[in-house]
């Protein structure tokens, strides 16, 4: 179940931390910055390479997300959705 929920993240994640960044306007540098990572790892992250640690997730639900409840019940309906179609 937790690989499940991890490939969820992973995709939750991309497309939110790319929406994000594309609406912000800010380059991946700009963005590796407010994560406190570096720009190669950022860009894995970008691509979809890898999915966030914790640390990441919460340095962009702090400084990054502009509506972290929303964030939260978006990731709980994908989690929702993504393990009904598991089972």
């Amino acid at each position: 179940m937790r690989k499940t929920y991890r490939a969820i993240l992973k995709r939750f994640f991309h497309d939110n931390l790319f929406h994000t960044r594309d609406r912000l306007g800010l380059t991946q540098s700009e963005m590796a910055a407010r994560l406190a990572m570096d720009d190669r790892s950022y860009i894995d992250l970008d691509h979809g390479k890898t999915c966030c640690s914790a640390v990441t997730l919460a340095l962009f639900l702090a400084y990054v997300c502009e509506d972290a409840r929303a964030f939260a019940e978006e990731l709980r309906n994908a989690f929702e959705a993504g393990t009904n179609q598991a089972a």
